[in-house]
């Protein structure tokens, strides 16, 4: 976390890309590619001069490491799983990187509830499996076969703030842990895409990757804000998408990690690589 003391009364263009997933390792290979990508998010707010933010920078997933389960990035990635069996390990979910009224640990429920900018994070894959991208309204999903075979996070689910654990939950029939990636973090983390099923001795493991986090921008169409009143075990979502703090961005730009966005430091590419990144710029100094 560091922050960001407005030094003008003006208007300031904030841009945000959110990590992506860890790479998975799978009889000696690293799978790369394969990893989920993080998202951008930016547009233009007003600050009164010596206003306080504070920003969240998310971190890449851990990539798959035989023997032990792979690190979700910081600020909501979930951890990836190793597999028992064939010693397959999925990457850590890609954290999401946020711009905060309240500050505070990256999980502490009052700072979540005050981002009021929020670029998700990508799923952490397992093996070749692919994992979903960090997304615009709705994290990227998992595909197999051209179906959906794991929807990534929404403007109201999975779980608030933060992607989903594989570690500890993806397991097959005969209780041993099975490889999978963790989602991505994001306003509403990804989920972790893993089921599995027995016949006779032959344990067969039908995993993949975890999905993306979904963004938020207050003023962007198609968000849905949260309420002040919401406590942790009674999330209330308004249906506008306009934070209760009235700081609304105009401009409001999202791109998915799946499509083609500007870079941190010049240039475009497809997707954000490794770690997030943020920046905050004034436009035009008021009197």
């Amino acid at each position: 976390m560091q922050t960001f003391t407005a030094p003008l009364n003006t208007n300031y263009k904030i841009e945000c890309w959110g990590a992506s997933g860890g790479n998975a390792t799978a009889n000696g290979k690293t799978y790369i590619n394969k990893k989920g990508f993080g998202a951008y998010t930016t547009g233009i707010i007003y600050f009164s001069k010596d206003l306080l933010l504070y920003v969240y920078i998310g971190s890449k997933g851990q990539d798959g490491v035989v023997g032990v389960h792979s690190a979700g990035g910081y600020n909501g990635g979930g951890s990836g799983a190793w597999d028992e069996i064939d010693d397959d390990t999925g990457g850590g979910g890609g954290g999401a990187t946020d711009v905060r009224l309240t500050g505070g640990t990256w999980s502490d429920f009052s700072s979540l509830i005050s981002r009021i900018m929020v670029a998700a994070g990508g799923g952490g894959p397992v093996y070749f499996y692919d994992s979903g991208y960090g997304g615009g309204l709705n994290g990227g999903n998992i595909y197999k076969n051209d179906e959906i075979f794991c929807s990534g996070a929404t403007q109201t689910s999975t779980i608030f703030g933060k992607g989903e654990n594989a570690a500890g939950k993806a397991r097959d029939r005969d209780g041993y842990l099975a490889g999978a990636g963790g989602g991505g973090g994001g306003y509403y983390g990804g989920n972790v895409s893993w089921n599995g099923y027995s016949l006779g001795n032959l344990v067969n493991h039908n995993y993949a990757g975890g999905t993306g986090g979904s963004s938020f921008i207050s003023g962007y169409a198609g968000c849905d804000a949260i309420a002040e009143s919401s406590t942790e075990d009674n999330i209330i979502h308004t249906g506008q998408p306009n934070h209760y703090s009235g700081k609304v961005f105009t401009n409001p730009i999202m791109i998915a990690g799946n499509a083609s966005m500007p870079k941190p430091k010049g240039g475009t590419e497809t997707g954000h690589s490794g770690d997030g990144y943020a920046i905050i710029s004034w436009i035009s100094p008021s009197l």
